[in-house]
């Protein structure tokens, strides 16, 4: 009797080391993966003709304005920043000819799935923003960019160009 008694313990107790050496536990892993964001440009910002000493000013409504169109994740952040010109160089007349252009503080506008700048939210490009992706079913956001050029009485006539670069973040 002694001798089942001493195995029954030791059965017992090798059942709870074993059970506390089966122990185990697993880790929760998640992958979090954003869609791809694209940006198109849907137009050139345009002075057209400017007058020599005449300052020409394009607002971000304006049809002849600056546009993108950024496509992405429903309803994601997006952070909008600018590299933004000093000046435009004349890509006809000699090295050394340009114009000032400036950006206000109101020269920029971005609005959430409507392409339309009325009613979308006014910013400064220097500075950027925070903006929003459309909810389902439409997942774009416009951006536009106004500014304005100030030539000289002394220009030299001819096209006049330079770089206006948006950069986007998801958030």
């Amino acid at each position: 009797m002694k001798k089942k008694t001493l195995l029954l313990v030791m059965c017992v107790g090798l059942t709870g080391r074993a059970a506390a050496q089966a122990a185990s536990s697993v880790s929760a892993d998640a992958v979090v993966v954003t869609v791809g964001m694209t940006i198109s440009t849907l137009r050139d910002l345009n002075f057209g003709t400017v007058i020599k000493g005449v300052p020409t000013t394009i607002l971000p409504t304006a049809a002849n304005a600056g546009e993108w169109q950024v496509s992405g994740s429903a309803n994601a952040f997006i952070v909008i920043g600018f590299t933004l010109p000093t000046q435009l160089t004349n890509i006809q007349a000699l090295p050394g000819s340009t114009m000032p252009i400036a950006f206000s503080g109101i020269s920029a506008i971005w609005r959430r799935s409507t392409n339309n700048p009325v009613g979308g939210t006014v910013f400064d490009p220097a500075v950027g923003a925070v903006g929003r992706l459309g909810p389902p079913s439409n997942f774009n956001m416009y951006i536009w960019i106004g500014g304005t050029v100030t030539p000289a009485l002394a220009a030299k006539p001819g096209i006049y160009q330079g770089n206006v670069v948006v950069s986007l973040i998801y958030q």
